[in-house]
Protein backbone atom coordinates (compact mmCIF):
# COMPACT_ATOMS: atom_id res chain seq x y z
CA UNK A 1 0.00 0.00 0.00
CA UNK A 2 2.56 2.22 1.08
CA UNK A 3 4.64 1.54 -2.01
CA UNK A 4 1.56 2.23 -4.26
CA UNK A 5 1.76 5.65 -3.12
CA UNK A 6 5.16 6.03 -3.59
CA UNK A 7 4.93 5.34 -7.02
CA UNK A 8 1.98 7.49 -7.57
CA UNK A 9 3.65 10.31 -5.62
CA UNK A 10 6.86 9.73 -8.01
CA UNK A 11 4.49 9.40 -10.94
CA UNK A 12 2.77 12.79 -10.36
CA UNK A 13 5.66 14.69 -9.83
CA UNK A 14 7.60 13.50 -12.99
CA UNK A 15 4.24 14.36 -15.02
CA UNK A 16 4.48 17.94 -13.29
CA UNK A 17 8.28 17.97 -14.60
CA UNK A 18 7.10 17.70 -18.12
CA UNK A 19 4.63 20.50 -17.82
CA UNK A 20 5.58 23.29 -20.86
CA UNK A 21 3.40 26.44 -20.39
CA UNK A 22 1.92 27.86 -23.00
CA UNK A 23 0.30 31.52 -22.44
CA UNK A 24 -1.84 33.58 -24.95
CA UNK A 25 -2.21 36.89 -24.12
CA UNK A 26 -5.94 38.30 -25.47
CA UNK A 27 -6.74 41.58 -26.85
CA UNK A 28 -4.34 43.47 -28.57
CA UNK A 29 -1.09 41.31 -28.45
CA UNK A 30 -1.21 40.67 -32.17
CA UNK A 31 1.67 38.79 -32.27
CA UNK A 32 -0.05 36.38 -29.77
CA UNK A 33 -2.69 35.38 -32.01
CA UNK A 34 -0.77 34.30 -34.74
CA UNK A 35 0.68 31.40 -32.55
CA UNK A 36 3.63 32.37 -31.26
CA UNK A 37 4.70 31.63 -27.65
CA UNK A 38 5.28 34.48 -25.72
CA UNK A 39 8.71 34.73 -24.45
CA UNK A 40 9.69 33.27 -27.30
CA UNK A 41 12.75 34.43 -30.01
CA UNK A 42 9.94 34.64 -32.91
CA UNK A 43 7.60 36.20 -30.25
CA UNK A 44 10.04 39.33 -29.20
CA UNK A 45 11.02 39.39 -32.61
CA UNK A 46 7.41 40.17 -33.93
CA UNK A 47 6.80 42.49 -30.79
CA UNK A 48 10.19 44.45 -32.10
CA UNK A 49 8.66 46.56 -34.47
CA UNK A 50 10.88 49.62 -34.07
CA UNK A 51 11.81 51.13 -37.40
CA UNK A 52 9.93 48.88 -40.25
CA UNK A 53 8.88 52.54 -41.96
CA UNK A 54 7.09 51.93 -45.22
CA UNK A 55 7.64 55.01 -47.17
CA UNK A 56 9.48 55.07 -50.24
CA UNK A 57 8.83 51.49 -50.78
CA UNK A 58 5.45 50.46 -53.64
CA UNK A 59 2.73 47.89 -52.43
CA UNK A 60 4.32 44.97 -53.87
CA UNK A 61 7.11 45.61 -52.10
CA UNK A 62 5.31 46.36 -48.60
CA UNK A 63 3.68 42.83 -49.54
CA UNK A 64 6.95 40.87 -49.57
CA UNK A 65 8.49 42.35 -46.88
CA UNK A 66 5.08 41.82 -44.49
CA UNK A 67 5.05 38.23 -45.85
CA UNK A 68 8.92 37.91 -45.24
CA UNK A 69 8.48 38.94 -41.48
CA UNK A 70 5.33 36.63 -41.29
CA UNK A 71 7.61 33.77 -41.94
CA UNK A 72 10.22 34.58 -39.78
CA UNK A 73 8.74 34.80 -36.83
CA UNK A 74 7.87 31.15 -37.43
CA UNK A 75 3.93 31.57 -38.55
CA UNK A 76 2.63 28.94 -41.46
CA UNK A 77 2.06 30.17 -44.47
CA UNK A 78 -0.98 29.77 -46.16
CA UNK A 79 -2.92 29.60 -42.63
CA UNK A 80 -5.30 32.15 -41.09
CA UNK A 81 -2.99 33.23 -39.00
CA UNK A 82 -0.59 33.42 -41.78
CA UNK A 83 -3.00 35.84 -43.69
CA UNK A 84 -3.81 37.65 -40.40
CA UNK A 85 -0.06 38.24 -39.74
CA UNK A 86 0.49 39.41 -43.13
CA UNK A 87 -2.67 41.89 -43.07
CA UNK A 88 -1.55 43.33 -39.65
CA UNK A 89 2.25 43.73 -40.96
CA UNK A 90 1.57 45.29 -44.26
CA UNK A 91 -0.87 48.03 -42.42
CA UNK A 92 2.01 48.53 -39.60
CA UNK A 93 4.30 49.48 -42.78
CA UNK A 94 1.71 51.31 -44.57
CA UNK A 95 1.44 53.76 -41.67
CA UNK A 96 5.01 54.99 -41.99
Amino acid sequence: MVARIVVAGALVAMLGACAVETRTVAGEDECASYGLSVGSSEYRKCRDREGRSGRGYTPEQLMTASRSACQSYGVAPYTERFERCVRNEYAYRSQG
